[in-house]
């Protein structure tokens, strides 16, 4: 069994919480293991006020992407904690043998984090399975499609919780969901435009 590489990294400020699924093995930082992952990207887009998104926000330090999210006020983790993976390499989540989540109601009670924004589908479909606190099952097991956009509000001991469902910040995506799409959903979320 493997534990994720990566802590949690919750700016003093931050109210909003990015969300994936879980980093290929031996990568260095969320969301850096290729160009095709465009959320430094489209992150960086957002904190210049850019209107295109660029290329090579994968590439910028650990301490660059830690100061992007300091300055839009958000965090980031992923849902998965401890898993195994059936092909080592894999970036797919169907490839995900979970076996605890991380506890993302913790973590916003504990950090004062009022939204959970997922980056992919199946992040959002493994943390509504984590709230029936029962065994971790594969993505497979989950039937459930959503669609990008806030998708239900929590109430965990008297504070609310929104949840929204962003687009892949993949290069490949559904149909219509273009760099520019994605951009300004990210951008409205994050900054509540």
């Amino acid at each position: 069994m493997l534990t994720h590489p990566f802590k949690p990294r919750i700016p003093k400020k931050a109210t909003k919480l990015l969300v994936g699924t879980l980093p290929p093995d031996e990568v260095q930082f969320y969301f850096s293991n290729s160009s095709n992952t465009r959320l430094w990207d489209i992150l960086t887009a957002i904190k210049n006020g850019d209107n295109y998104v660029g290329s090579g926000g994968n590439n910028l330090s650990g301490e660059e992407k830690v100061e992007i999210l300091k300055e839009l006020k958000i965090g980031i983790c992923d849902i998965i904690y401890t898993y195994e993976r059936d092909e080592f390499h894999s970036t797919k989540d169907i490839h995900i043998n979970p076996k605890s989540y991380n506890d993302l109601v913790k973590l916003a009670l504990d950090n004062n984090i009022e939204e959970l924004l997922f980056v992919y589908q199946s992040a959002l479909k493994w943390f509504i399975h984590s709230l029936k606190k029962i065994e971790p099952i594969r993505l497979k097991q989950i039937g459930v499609k959503y669609k990008v956009g806030r998708q239900e509000e929590i109430n965990i001991q008297g504070k609310i919780i929104k949840c929204t469902l962003l687009p892949s910040p993949l290069n490949r995506g559904r149909k219509d969901e273009t760099l520019a799409f994605k951009l300004r959903t990210y951008r409205k979320f994050i900054l509540e435009e």
